[in-house]
């Protein structure tokens, strides 16, 4: 009776641990699959989610860069999250037709670019608001300018229309 226990119990054990096996064997590990993917160029097999990833994380740069190899297990292994998962699409990841540059440096350069174009409007603006000033004013230079003082008077110029106050045309003047 002892032994007839003993022996259902190993049937059991057996019998449960088979299908475990049998997946494992046919799930295969991320070199399985690289390797598969690199001599048939494409996965002859089915493997796990985990080997998958496994396989995208571990492979070497001159396999990823030479062969197909990462979109073929990527394609994969999005179509079994995709009949896996119960709703949505969970793309996680990097894909082969995104941008060359990282996000962050995409949103720094925008923002450069945005800081430019406003530092270059209000300087536009500022230049158009100088300009259209009148000629009396202390910022367009004129002669009416109260903080100027009369300097050497360029030929053909006249001077100040006020006699004594030594103008070209003033008797009193010493030139």
């Amino acid at each position: 009776m002892r032994r007839l226990v003993i022996s259902l119990a190993i049937a059991c054990a057996l019998s449960a641990a088979a299908p475990g096996v049998a997946g494992a064997a046919a799930s295969g590990s991320a070199e399985q699959v690289l390797t598969d993917c690199n001599d048939h160029g494409a996965l002859t097999g089915h493997y796990t989610t985990d080997a998958l990833r496994n396989a995208l994380a571990n492979m070497p740069a001159d396999m990823r860069e030479y062969t197909d190899c990462y979109d073929v297990i990527e394609k994969q292994l999005f179509a079994q999250l995709g009949t896996s998962s119960s709703g949505g699409s969970s793309t996680t990841g990097s894909s082969s037709g995104g941008s060359v540059l990282p996000t962050w440096l995409v949103i720094v350069i925008v923002v450069l670019a945005l800081g430019a174009l406003t530092f270059g409007a209000l300087a536009i603006r500022r230049r158009r608001l100088e300009g259209t000033e009148g000629p009396g004013s202390i910022d367009a230079g004129g002669p009416q300018a109260p903080d100027q003082q009369a300097g050497p008077e360029a030929p053909g110029q006249r001077g100040p229309e006020t006699p004594g106050e030594g103008g070209p045309g003033d008797p009193g003047s010493a030139a």
